[in-house]
């Protein structure tokens, strides 16, 4: 009996070590498991980030590309600002292994000094060139001189005529249409203004003009009483209006394509009452705007074109060397400034426009795959 019982105990203490083992053992495995599972997981969130990371390289696969930008003019803030974020994107590019190299040429605003950096071009056997241009038509024949050559062009902003490059414009009529409504709207029909215009002969100048004599018919007690050549310069602008208000006893409106600040200064210089003035989106006039607005209740309104375009055409002509489908002709997008929206562009940078940044992921769903659901 006692032996019987001896035995039995010894039985049940082996089953007991050989549970507590298997039960140890099984949270072992457990942890193992949730460890490999974190780590996973954990490679899963790095792969995740890595791919966003590359994305755009992935989109666009590596190459010994050259990409150049013609840029007409360079007298303005606007156009440093165009050119330096052609110059970001494409160093971006570079960095990643998208391009080989790239290289900007600026001109003085005439067409001998383009044409000479266009062909620059095509003896360097660049692979795309982006064109802001001096001319709609003057330039036609070194771009298809350059497209025969196998060059990629992607005239943008100043764009051409020539069916033979890639176009990125911008609805000038419609900003020229906008400001003579905004003032018609505000004086009921009826004042005086002045037209300051934009670089002579570009297509934006041009554009914008057309687009506010078209829209000055519906207004026949809206009286022109100047036009003046301002050239988007502050300083161009402010010189040529103190020539001419000595003699105009009232302004009501001013209507800007660019250099609104020039314009405010002429105003204050002479003490003169400040008129309704269309503002241009740089980073001077909308904070003057908002001092105006917070101790006078000011009023008006701001639109320009946006200088970020320029790395929008980097991506464009990127795109067309990849093989990816791009539309011939593409709407770029104007950025308007309302009575209720300044304040949030109070903390713009000096010497810079209001405009977006343009990724290539950007320009892809804005710009191109819109342009060629159409």
């Amino acid at each position: 009996m006692k032996k019987s019982l001896l035995w039995l105990l010894i039985m049940l203490l082996t089953v007991s070590i050989v549970v507590t083992f298997s039960l140890a053992g099984c949270k072992k495995e457990e942890v193992a498991e949730e460890e490999v599972a974190e780590e996973e997981a954990v490679e899963e969130e790095v792969a995740e980030e890595e791919a966003v990371e590359e994305a755009e390289t992935t989109a666009l696969p590596k190459d010994d590309w050259v990409i150049g930008l013609s840029n007409s003019y360079y007298g303005n803030v606007w156009r440093h600002q165009m050119v330096e974020s052609f110059e970001s994107a494409a160093q971006m590019a570079k960095d990643q292994g998208l391009i080989k190299d790239f290289e900007v040429q600026n001109g003085d605003n005439t067409v001998p000094a383009q044409i000479a950096q266009l062909n620059s071009f095509i003896l360097k056997e660049v692979d795309a060139i982006c064109i802001n241009a001096a001319s709609p038509t003057a330039l036609n024949d070194v771009i298809e001189k350059a497209v025969e050559e196998g060059i990629v062009v992607v005239a943008f902003d100043s764009v051409v005529t020539s069916p033979a490059a890639y176009i990125m414009d911008y609805d000038w009529e419609l900003w020229g249409k906008a400001m003579v409504d905004y003032v018609a709207e505000r004086l009921n029909g009826q004042g005086d203004i002045i037209l300051l215009r934009g670089p002579s002969g570009s297509a934006p100048d041009i554009g914008v003009n057309e687009g506010e004599m078209r829209e000055l018919e519906k207004y026949p007690d809206l009286n022109v009483v100047a036009v003046v050549s301002g050239e988007a310069s502050d300083v161009k602008a402010q010189e040529e209006l103190l020539k001419i208000l000595p003699s105009l006893p009232n302004v009501d409106a001013v209507l800007t394509m660019a250099a609104a600040t020039g314009t405010v200064n002429a105003f204050e210089q002479l003490n003169r009452e400040i008129p309704i003035i269309i503002g241009d989106n740089t980073a001077e006039f909308i904070n003057w705007w908002i001092e105006k607005k917070k101790t006078t209740g000011y009023e008006t309104l701001s639109i320009c074109s946006t200088p970020g375009c320029g790395s929008a055409a980097f991506w464009v002509a990127l795109n067309i060397l990849k093989k990816v489908d791009v539309p011939e002709k593409m709407i770029l997008e104007l950025l308007t400034v309302t009575q209720d929206e300044v304040e949030q562009y109070a903390d713009l940078k000096a010497g810079t426009f209001v405009s977006p940044v343009f990724t290539n992921d950007y320009v892809v769903k804005h710009y191109i795959e819109p342009a060629m659901q159409k």
